[in-house]
């Protein structure tokens, strides 16, 4: 056995953790990733860019 494949064998692989879906967005312009909370307050404005996100119909 290898060092590399000892070394290996040690490692355990760590779970993710689970984010809800729709937490955060990112901007289209500038790639910032943001808080879907704050970017509410900020009436769908980048905080970063000043980039006004796209609005649906509903």
């Amino acid at each position: 056995m290898s060092w590399i494949e000892r070394i290996k064998s040690n490692i355990t692989p760590t779970r993710k953790a689970s984010i809800p879906e729709g937490v955060w967005t990112k901007c289209d312009s500038c790639g910032q990733v943001l808080y879907r909370a704050e970017l509410e307050r900020n009436l769908e404005v980048c905080p970063k860019c000043d980039h006004h996100m796209r609005m649906t119909a509903r």
